[in-house]
């Protein structure tokens, strides 16, 4: 099957995780932030599953790294009607 002209999931979330040092090893979760609406660099932002972080405590991923923040998974929105694959 030809993949041109599908379009990808693109969710408008940041991937962030807790530096070392600032919390625990095992409290170093992969959380699920809202993309902020603007440019701007926020002090804080707050992840879906409640956890807030501030600027400076936390490294924004490229990729899920480490244990995922099941509370994010569960509170993620699902993506709006035609913004997933049809065949996934």
């Amino acid at each position: 099957m030809s993949t041109q002209g599908r379009t990808e999931a693109r969710m408008p979330v940041l991937l962030v995780r807790k530096r070392a040092g600032v919390v625990g090893e095992t409290q170093r979760t992969c959380h699920l932030v809202p993309m902020p609406d603007d440019d701007s660099t926020p002090l804080a932002m707050t992840a879906y599953c409640g956890e807030l972080i501030h600027r400076g405590e936390a490294e924004l991923l490229a990729q899920p790294s480490g244990m995922p923040c099941v509370g994010c998974l569960f509170r993620v929105p699902m993506p709006r009607d035609g913004e997933l694959a049809h065949d996934w």
